[in-house]
């Protein structure tokens, strides 16, 4: 979303992340380098750098039009290319002046995404104790440990590290893959299973002997900059579920003269 106020075009947190970036790499070919300059009333500047003004800090303040567009200060965005140098291109004002792609971009914040300890999933099955029979249908259930960030759970970075801003990540649970042990699998989907008899993650095992089964989880990833609306991070983090013991054993019948 891009706010238009006159001549002035409003550049969100989601805009500043989609700028091309100048300090990790190349744009068809071509690597950008970025300006800021205080956004002051009178004429509209054609370059970076300049002196602030009390507009700059109070400007962001006011929200325009009702709009939640950051926290400041307000300034303007400038960028051209590199190698050929050519002349700087206005584009546009921001309340997210550490958003330009030389200080903090989407990289970055993949990368911090994919460093968060996201909870690692657990299986409970029905019968329980790890035991089962040839045969026998097993119900399997996905848990949570206490331990990791949870899919809907907020993770705020510190806001040392983010040049003062609030950083928020919220993992979002894309799809669970069950294994079996025996090479059978069901997934991906979203389906959390459940205890018998309304479960309907279940398994028979054709053959005794030892399995080692699991629940493997794909997140996605969302982040809030200073209370802005909620970015999709790109790509998916894949977190390896913690494998279970499964014994089958295989029951016989027989005849007892009572």
């Amino acid at each position: 979303m891009i706010c238009t106020n006159g001549d002035k075009s409003l550049l969100l947190a989601k805009q500043m992340l989609e700028l091309p970036s100048g300090a990790t790499g190349l744009v068809d070919g071509q690597s950008y380098s970025y300006g800021t300059r205080p956004y002051c009333r009178g004429t509209v500047p054609d370059s970076p750098d300049g002196a602030d003004c009390t507009l700059t800090d109070i400007f962001c303040k006011r929200q325009p039009n009702g709009v939640y567009v950051g926290t400041g200060p307000a300034e303007w965005v400038f960028r051209r290319m590199v190698n050929p140098d050519t002349d700087w291109e206005r584009q546009g004002l921001t309340c997210y002046p550490n958003l330009v792609p030389d200080k903090v971009n989407m990289a970055m914040i993949t990368d911090a995404f994919h460093k968060t300890p996201l909870a690692a999933p657990q299986l409970t099955m029905q019968p329980p104790g790890g035991k089962t029979l040839v045969t026998l249908p097993n119900f399997f259930q996905v848990s949570w440990p206490d331990r990791g960030v949870l899919p809907g759970e907020l993770d705020t970075l510190s806001a040392a590290d983010w040049f003062g801003m609030n950083i928020t990540l919220k993992p979002e649970l894309n799809s669970i893959t069950y294994s079996f042990g025996d090479g059978s699998t069901v997934g991906p989907t979203l389906n959390l299973g459940g205890p018998y008899p309304s479960g309907d993650i279940t398994k028979t095992f054709d053959e005794a002997g030892e399995f080692q089964v699991s629940a493997d989880a794909v997140y996605t990833g969302w982040v809030s900059i200073d209370g802005s609306e909620w970015i999709e991070i790109p790509g998916t983090v894949a977190i390896a579920g913690t494998p279970e013991r499964v014994s089958v054993k295989t029951a016989r019948n027989s005849l007892y003269l009572s």
